[in-house]
Order: structure tokens, then C-alpha cells, then sequence
């Protein structure tokens, strides 16, 4: 959704800046061939999940140093807690896990073949869901709406308001890429890896674009960005490939494309439809191995990744997949 100098703070999400982040490593795929054990323990002890867990011992970054952490009185109170959970991710459909990249494209950065790989989702954490919270209450009590539609209330970026959740939804978003960047060194590390490539893009969030010749700003909720040459990856679930793609440039979808295969039962219908043995059942069917999770991110949980695709080929060109191997997800 585009809007004229506006920013609706629900229209870009709870979790600010929530992302996808996939290393590609210069190790083939049978980089796996006898190292299961050994990189399950990897994920299990060198990444952290939930409200709870974090790293003992912590790595600086720059974002922490931020001026807005200490001039807006909001990030001013959130910046300890910012700090204790840099590097880990949430709880619900966010992981951490291993996998195997293949590329087609001749043109894709990389030669066509066959990768080791490392692939994460999650967000802003603790910090975006409290910017999320405090300006979604002050855009309502500014934009009075019929009660059904309160929560899309807006605050124009004229206003003081606007401009610092502007400014800190920013800050959040750098701050989601942050955790990534934390969880992907630490892992590399320890696999005493190259890197050769690494794909990101983001949702919740809003950008400034220009839409029919005008300055807007663009809300992708559940939406990536999918502008004309622009790389991202669309996950499937556990058991299906994620889409490695590149933006075609489409206007008609604001030059966005989804942010991922999407859901076909909530959590709680999951919960009443599935059981933990079904779910590792079909887990092993797959070859896969998952470290935490719940039955409802199952993998029956999503919609067929394939046909989401399909729906797309007029916003987005598969250059590649990523295929899970390892999972980790919160308990």
C-alpha cells in the first residue's frame, strides 16, 4: 500500500524489519556428508531464540551507538534490552537453519551448481514490537477511524510523531539486519567457511518510492521488495524449497512480490489438526532434521511454495533455491 506523506505504524508490522538473510558458503552441498551431528550442536549452541535466551558473551555494533538511542525517550528506555538481544531471534515462524543452495543463473553472482548454505528469518526483536506498540497508540488517539479500521490509523510525517517513528521504525530495521549479521559471523566462524555470497531483503516495513511520477510511502506488511533487478529470497517451510529471485519491476504490485509461502491453517488450527509425531514424521520423509519448533509451524501449516510461485511470475524470476537440511527454531 502506498500512502502520501503518511506512515501507518500496523501497516508496517509488529515486528519492524523483519528479514530473510542466506550465506552461501564455498562448500558444496555434501559439506553435510558425515557432519550432521556436528552442525545440529552448532545451531543448538551458538544461536539463541524466544524472549529469553541470550548470548553470554556479546558482540559489539555500531547500531548500538546510535544517536536515536539517546534522543527519542523510547529507544532511550529500550536500548539495554536492544543490546541483551542482539543476535537472536524470536519465537514463532523464525529460524535458523542449514541448508543447500542451488543456482541456475549463469548471471546470478556466482557459477551455477550446488552450495553449502546458511539461511535466517527474524526481526527487530523486543525493540520493534515496543516502537510498533507506542506509535500504533498515539496514531489512534491523533486519527480517530471507525472502530473496525482503527488500527490502520496514520501519522503524517510533518508532525513530530511521524517523523520520530520515522526515524526509529529506521533505526529497528537496522537493527534486525544487525541480529542477522551477529548470527551469520558467529556461524561462520565456527565452520571456518568463506563466504561467498549473501542475499537479504526485508518486509514490515515502509519505504519512501516514487509511485505514478510522486513521492510515496510504500507499506510492505507480509511483502518484500521486489524491484527491478533486486535479489531476495522467498521461504517456502521446512520441508520445501525457498526461492532465491530477482525483482522484475512490476507497478502494478509496487514493485513488490511476497515474503514468503504463507499460511493455510493458523497456529491454533494446527494445534487441533496435528500432532508432534505427524510433524516428524513427515520431518524424516524430508531428511530433515528440526531443533525446537512446534506443531504449528509444520510444515502442513504452509501453502504449496510451487504455486505461490506460479502467482508470481509476473513480479519476480527464480534464479535459484534453497533447500533445508538442519532447522532451528524457538522451543
Amino acid at each position: 500500500m502506498a500512502t502520501d506523506n503518511a506512515v501507518i505504524p500496523y501497516g508496517v508490522g509488529v515486528d519492524i524489519g523483519c528479514r530473510m538473510s542466506l550465506s552461501i558458503f564455498d562448500a558444496p552441498a555434501s559439506f553435510f556428508n558425515g557432519k550432521t551431528h556436528q552442525l545440529e550442536n552448532l545451531l543448538s549452541d551458538h544461536t539463541k531464540f524466544g524472549m529469553y535466551e541470550t548470548h553470554k558473551i556479546k558482540h559489539d555494533h555500531p547500531i548500538m551507538e546510535s544517536r536515536l538511542f539517546r534522543e527519542i525517550p523510547l529507544l532511550r528506555k529500550l536500548k539495554t534490552k536492544a543490546y541483551q538481544q542482539l543476535g537472536t531471534s524470536g519465537g514463532g515462524n523464525h529460524f535458523v537453519e542449514f541448508g543447500t543452495v542451488t543456482i541456475t543463473a549463469s548471471d546470478a553472482g556466482i557459477p551455477p551448481g550446488e552450495y553449502f548454505a546458511l539461511l535466517s528469518h527474524s526481526g527487530s526483536r523486543g525493540l520493534g514490537a515496543a516502537i510498533a506498540k507506542q506509535y500504533t497508540q498515539l496514531a489512534v488517539k491523533q486519527c480517530p477511524l471507525p472502530r473496525q479500521v482503527q488500527h490502520l490509523a496514520w501519522l503524517n510525517l510533518d508532525t513530530h510523531d511521524g517523523q520520530e517513528y520515522w526515524n526509529a521504525m529506521n533505526l529497528a530495521g537496522e537493527y534486525a539486519k544487525a541480529c542477522h549479521d551477529d548470527i551469520h559471523a558467529r556461524l561462520t566462524k565456527k565452520l571456518g567457511l568463506r563466504m561467498l555470497m549473501t542475499i537479504e531483503n526485508h518486509h514490515n516495513f515502509a519505504w519512501k518510492e516514487i509511485v505514478n511520477g510522486k513521492e510515496c510511502i510504500v507499506h510492505r506488511k507480509g511483502a518484500t521488495p521486489a524491484g527491478l533487478g533486486e535479489l531476495g529470497i522467498i521461504p517456502g517451510s521446512m520441508t520445501a524449497p525457498g526461492f532465491i529471485v530477482r525483482g522484475l519491476g512490476n507497478t502494478s504490485s509496487l514493485n513488490s512480490a511476497s515474503h514468503g509461502a504463507g499460511r493455510v491453517f493458523s497456529r491454533s488450527e494446527c494445534k487441533n489438526r496435528f500432532t508432534k509425531s505427524e510433524l516428524m514424521k513427515t520431518l524424516s520423509n524430508a531428511d530433515v532434521s528440526l531443533i525446537g519448533g512446534a506443531v504449528d509451524e509444520a510444515p502442513m501449516a504452509y501453502k504449496n511454495i510451487h504455486h505461490v510461485m506460479a502467482n508470481q511470475q509476473e513480479l519476480v524470476e527464480p534464479i535459484g533455491t534453497f533447500s533445508p537440511r538442519i532447522v532451528r527454531m524457538d522451543k
